[in-house]
């Protein structure tokens, strides 16, 4: 007989993972540390990943399968490969809650093909939904108009490409900014050349993001940091908001720590998505201005495209460029 006043033990979000060899430490995090039941995986080149289940996971051929798999709660595509229009559309017409480590559409042409495939899949960890952005957010008025923004973001290998760290910055830059003007970025690393593809970006990158008014953004993002990484340091006329992952401090002109969070536990990628996950079903997300999509991937096109032309690149330039293709 069950003790009066007793919890219930939580019920685990109950996943299939699209992965790849060499994302067992993703997957191994997120479901031993974040509340997910593995219960699928494909394809089966992922057979790693697919033994970290507790031996009665199903091994899935094609996401086919995947989409048709029932009582399932969320379907996650952790490997950085490109989906075909035909599994956009399948994955968006079966209704399953879908998740993405890489920005899905892959580029601002299939949006404009098709504007219903900005809601195939949603992105995954958004810094801006870490707990310590949603707790800095409360005292983000405190600063003032944000005038000057650096953007760190940095992954290991696994952990998601150049491109997914490059889109999650962006969105800062849009929600913090907006109206960007100009990029001036640069690409390092060992790479034979700026690919033609954000899906295929590798190393390092730097962009620098002008505004027509004085206010000044800095981004530096990377898939070969060694580990995983984020913060965003936020100036303005009321002082420095300096914000992790996990936590935020704010510091007043003269120095003085105003206030300041700290989670408690370790905020680990695997962590950060189940959370992400679970708030967004239970609807606790909705009070969040929807992504413009659009708009994001055209100002990652213009820094790729900065990367090859070695100059600054309008946004709206190459939105209007791109539009005429």
């Amino acid at each position: 007989m069950a003790r009066r006043g007793a919890r219930k033990a939580k019920k685990a979000i109950r996943l299939i993972v699209w992965a790849q060899s060499g994302q067992e430490a993703l997957v191994e995090d997120a479901v031993g540390r974040g509340g997910f039941e593995l219960v699928a995986v494909g394809p089966p080149e992922a057979k790693p990943v697919a033994e970290l289940g507790d031996g009665a996971v199903t091994t899935l051929r094609n996401l086919r399968e995947a989409i048709g798999l029932d009582g399932v709660d969320v379907l996650w595509l952790a490997a950085p490969q490109r989906l075909e229009a035909e599994e956009r559309r399948l994955i968006r017409e079966s209704g399953v809650q879908t998740i993405s480590s890489e920005p899905i559409p892959g580029g601002v042409g299939d949006l404009l093909a098709d504007p219903r495939e900005s809601v195939t899949a949603r992105f995954v960890p958004h810094m801006r939904q870490s707990p310590g952005y949603r707790a800095a957010s409360e005292v983000l008025d405190q600063i003032g108009p944000p005038r000057c923004v650096d953007i760190f973001l940095g992954s290991g290998p696994g952990y998601g490409t150049l491109f997914a760290r490059l889109f999650d910055a962006m969105d800062l830059v849009e929600t913090l900014c907006g109206g960007a003007q100009v990029l001036d970025a640069s690409l390092g690393g060992r790479f034979s050349g700026v690919p033609e593809t954000l899906g295929a970006l590798r190393g390092h990158m730097t962009v620098n993001v002008r505004f027509p008014d004085q206010r000044c953004v800095s981004a530096t993002v990377s898939d070969q940091a060694g580990c995983w990484y984020r913060s965003v340091t936020i100036l303005g006329e009321g002082g420095c908001l300096r914000i992790k992952d996990h936590a935020f401090e704010l510091i007043s002109p003269d120095g003085i720590i105003l206030d300041a969070h700290r989670e408690r536990g370790e905020n680990t990628p695997g962590v950060l998505i189940a959370t992400e996950v679970g708030r967004r079903l239970k609807n606790l997300e909705t009070a969040d201005p929807p992504a413009d999509t659009t708009r994001l991937l055209t100002l990652c096109e213009a820094a790729r495209l900065s990367c090859r032309t070695g100059a600054g690149e309008s946004p709206d330039k190459v939105l209007a460029m791109l539009k005429r293709v």
